[in-house]
């Protein structure tokens, strides 16, 4: 499986903190954007960078007085830019449309093996992501690295030898580090894939 490349770069991050780095700070601020962007992208199941991948999915069954085809599928990366190529039990086919996420083909038999033994397999090359990264996404990576990078002891309150010291920790009572925050949250739930028909498009 290819590795994904972060969603914001080390200089995103310099700008935000309006600073530059050494050869070495540089080195963490990678590691840092690297599992910022790992978490992200867990979070809304998606790779959200444009890539082209194939994938094998099983067909379900349609309403065929709702959509007029024999079978669905539903792609799982979004937006859908394109689909370059599908074959039904590898056997290539041009009988299908795209209805946003959810390719539909029109017609294949379910009364013959091999599908009358498992549903049939479909393989689905295309293209999907967004290129650039949102704007937004970029931007709560850069925040959860900055957060380790200028505070890496997670400070919020305490006092010590008459000293009051102050830990940032949510209210839960979690170290933050480089996780994310309920907002940020909140923020990606428009780009969360969850098991409804969610759809974004690129723009």
């Amino acid at each position: 499986m290819a590795v994904l490349p972060s969603l914001a770069t080390v200089a995103d991050l310099a700008v935000l903190l309006g600073r530059s780095f050494t050869p070495e700070q540089e080195l963490q601020a990678q590691a840092l954007l690297d599992q910022a962007s790992s978490i992200v992208r867990a979070y809304v199941r998606q790779d959200i960078t444009r890539a082209t991948t194939t994938n094998v999915f099983t067909m379900r069954r349609s309403d065929p007085l709702r959509h007029g085809c024999a079978g669905v599928v539903t792609l799982p990366q979004r937006p859908v830019e394109s689909v370059e190529a599908v074959a039904v039990d590898g056997v290539a086919t041009a009988d299908w449309w795209q209805d946003g996420n959810d390719l539909l083909l029109r017609a294949w038999s379910w009364n013959q093996p091999p599908a009358a033994h498992r549903p049939p397999q479909v393989t689905v090359t295309y293209t999907h992501g967004w290129d650039p990264v949102p704007g937004d996404i970029q931007a709560i990576v850069a925040q959860a690295a900055n957060r380790v990078i200028v505070n890496p002891s997670g400070i919020r309150s305490e006092t010590v030898g008459g000293e009051s010291v102050t830990y940032l920790i949510p209210a839960v009572g979690e170290y933050l580090g480089v996780l994310l925050s309920r907002t940020e949250q909140r923020v990606l739930d428009r780009y969360r894939r969850t098991a409804g028909s969610v759809r974004l498009r690129g723009g």
